[in-house]
């Protein structure tokens, strides 16, 4: 299984990882080749194309976990700065808090999206693909046709 990474992450930077060197760091848009998601906290990855050793990336329930866990704690900390004379209210520990389940409603993060890895060397893809977008009136037939009729080696039109 491929992936693309939909955030930053630096395994020297995290507290919750089980050993630091042995996780991988990447940058939002890299690919990462999933070999194993036997732990349910952690997967085993590899950046693609690398020729290194697999190591350790969070899975999504953890990385979405901890996202919700810095949302919930940055808005307990603008209700005590907004608190009436500076009390603090009490603040319970308990995570399952219906309550918290607007916080994981409002973040539908999207940590890693699942990729494809294509041929280069099939013809079929290639070809780049023009859209042409517009309202209905403003000339994208004639774009199209005139596009064809200049350029027929490099334009034609899609076969269904």
């Amino acid at each position: 299984i491929f992936v693309r990474a939909q955030f930053d992450y630096d395994p020297l930077d995290d507290d919750l990882i089980p050993c630091a060197q042995a996780g991988i760091a990447f940058k939002t848009g890299d690919i990462l080749q999933i070999i194993s998601k036997d732990d349910h906290n952690w997967w085993q990855a590899r950046k693609d194309n690398a020729a290194g050793s697999a190591g350790l990336i969070p899975s999504p329930e953890l990385q979405e976990w901890r996202t919700a866990c810095m949302a919930m704690e940055k808005s307990k900390q603008e209700q005590v700065n907004c608190s009436i004379f500076g009390r603090k209210k009490k603040q319970y520990k308990d995570k399952y808090l219906a309550k918290h389940n607007a916080v994981f409603d409002q973040l539908d993060l999207v940590t890693y999206e699942e990729v494809v890895k294509l041929p280069l060397s099939d013809p079929a893809f290639q070809r780049k693909t023009l859209v042409l977008l517009g309202a209905h009136g403003v000339g994208r037939r004639h774009i199209k046709n005139t596009l064809i009729a200049k350029n027929p080696d490099k334009y034609a039109y899609p076969i269904p």
